[in-house]
């Protein structure tokens, strides 16, 4: 079976736990989705020749822990921390190559990551105490 399939089923599979009409964190909660794209951007992205020693990457790494605290602070930490576990269990099969070389692979995938994070954001925003 090809990589891609497996990586598809196992994230169909994992986005169903949970699932419940009373539990916010099913695979319908979009700080849950929001939280595993932004680790896998994140990831991406720290993967990058010299992207974890650049100064735009660390302030997107401080925003999400920011993004985090505020998240933790509402009440969605159940959701972050199913978004980061289903990245972990998901993580050693991405099957992406490697970030482009150069500063326009760079860039695109801080472009990404700086996405991701404005879309947890806006899955925070939404979280209600």
């Amino acid at each position: 079976m090809k990589a891609t399939a497996t990586v598809g089923l196992m994230f169909t599979a994992l986005a169903g736990c949970g699932r419940d009409a009373d539990n916010q964190a099913g695979n319908a909660d979009p700080v849950r989705r929001a939280s595993f794209r932004s680790l896998a951007a994140r990831d991406f992205l720290l993967g990058c020749a010299g992207g974890s020693g650049r100064a735009e990457t660390r302030a997107e790494v401080a925003r999400m822990g920011e993004l985090y605290r505020f998240a933790y602070a509402k009440g969605a930490g159940q959701s972050l921390w199913l978004g980061a576990n289903d990245w972990a269990g998901l993580a050693p099969h991405d099957d992406r190559g490697p970030c482009p070389p150069g500063e326009a692979g760079y860039r695109a995938a801080l472009a990404d990551y700086a996405a991701r994070l404005d879309e947890l954001a806006a899955g925070i925003r939404e979280v209600r105490q």
